[in-house]
């Protein structure tokens, strides 16, 4: 069930990712989800969570490759991981600079997102020793 609810999220995000990209090659500044930006501006918060969240998920990268093994990631997670990073960043920033209140539904929804994720992107515990 998270595996469908998974793909069904991404699909979803990927499609306003493609709007927005699309968006900007005729000049029109869209942030999440789907707003105009009113005199071509995005919201400055909104920017430095992203900001913030991708520099954290450098970070995150950078320790692990510095301190253990690397091993194989799928894109679902590093999604996960940069998502989580989101959410948390946005929740430190909106919070600093004392964002309206129905600003918040931006953090909740890619916490949301992130839980999804983590548990769709969890390895299958396969057992190799059971009895027969």
């Amino acid at each position: 069930m998270s595996h469908l609810l998974s793909k069904i999220i991404i699909t979803l995000l990927t499609l306003i990712g493609i709007v927005i990209l699309v968006g900007e090659l005729f000049n029109l500044h869209i942030y999440f989800p789907l707003n105009l930006a009113e005199n071509n501006e995005i919201p400055y918060h909104r920017m430095q969570s992203v900001r913030l969240s991708a520099i954290v998920t450098f970070i995150y990268f950078g320790l692990r490759y510095i301190f253990w093994k690397s091993i194989k990631m799928y894109p679902i997670q590093y999604l996960n991981i940069y998502l989580k990073a989101l959410a948390v960043c946005s929740l430190l920033v909106f919070y600093s600079f004392q964002v309206e209140l129905r600003e918040y539904y931006f953090v909740l929804f890619f916490f949301i997102v992130a839980i999804i994720l983590h548990f769709a992107s969890r390895p299958e515990i396969r057992r190799y020793f059971r009895h027969k």
